[in-house]
């Protein structure tokens, strides 16, 4: 492989090549991939074949914000819903009161053209950790993302757009996972999902204390989840007894602030089903094949 990279005659033809000849079902592949921040501000500037190409609509399924627009320099989001190491850190759970005073406009500049791109093709949409919503945009986003089927949301939410994201739910039949660091209206975005998406498998939530309640609705209101992610949330005992009792279907489980499993039987043998479990603060404490 390295040898034919750099191979003469394969260089020469890599400098001759016209990029224009690009099949424009691979360019729009590809621009689908990128970051939105890209797919604005970057592509449509590089020729006009590119600038052609980011009108389909394809191009725009999947919203993804890899830039802090408030901050200076930001690294890239890497909760995509996944059971691995590199998502939200603990840093996640803090937000400094007067954070706000940094906010603008080009998240929601952003969002409005990307959707409206789109033509309600959107799938996925994930925020950067540190993006800042204005109240209304959920519900504005969930009127025109009908498909929408992952959703990651920024660490901070203002306790109006916590409940806007609950009350959209209802609008996003389709949806299959979400991620969310905020209580606020928990118990009802879990009512509504239960209710409303009936292909729903993965739930992250990231907050300091799961309470007993928001433990209850998992178990009773999500039985077939697959995938429940809580590695930064602490959890009572007897609060994991009733999500492993509640949530036959597991097949995914991380509750790495939970500490006792080693010698806890009853946990242990609930959990025995589950493929991949993690806790006690390791990432692979107990693995099932």
């Amino acid at each position: 492989m390295r040898c034919a990279i750099f191979h003469p005659g394969l260089h020469s033809l890599m400098e001759q090549r016209d990029w224009n000849e690009l099949p424009i079902h691979c360019l729009v592949e590809i621009f689908g991939r990128v970051g939105i921040e890209s797919l604005v501000e970057t592509i449509p500037l590089v020729c006009k074949y590119w600038y052609d190409a980011t009108f389909y609509p394809q191009c725009w399924e999947q919203l993804i914000f890899t830039k802090s627009r408030c901050l200076q320099c930001s690294k890239p989001p890497k909760p995509r819903l996944e059971l691995d190491e590199d998502s939200w850190s603990d840093l996640c759970l803090m937000m400094p009161l007067d954070y706000t005073k940094y906010a603008d406009d080009s998240v929601d500049k952003f969002l409005q053209f990307a959707i409206k791109r789109s033509h309600g093709l959107v799938t996925t949409i994930v925020f950067h950790p540190e993006s800042l919503l204005k109240a209304g945009q959920i519900a504005w986003m969930a009127q025109r993302c009908p498909s929408l089927k992952q959703l990651v949301l920024p660490r901070y939410l203002s306790y109006v757009i916590n409940f806007e994201v609950s009350n959209s739910i209802c609008n996003w039949k389709e949806l299959e996972a979400l991620q969310i660091a905020s209580l606020i209206g928990l118990k009802k975005t879990i009512a509504n999902i239960s209710k409303h998406c009936h292909n729903f498998n993965h739930l992250s939530i990231y907050v300091p204390w799961l309470d007993a309640d928001v433990a209850l609705a998992i178990a009773s209101q999500l039985p077939h989840i697959k995938t429940l992610d809580l590695r930064l949330s602490a959890i009572e005992r007897n609060d994991l007894i009733v999500i492993l009792k509640g949530c036959q279907e597991l097949e995914q489980l991380d509750v790495s602030k939970f500490k006792g499993v080693a010698g806890d039987q009853e946990v242990q043998e609930l959990a025995s089903r589950i493929r991949v479990f993690k806790h006690e603060g390791s990432r692979a404490s107990c693995l099932h094949q």
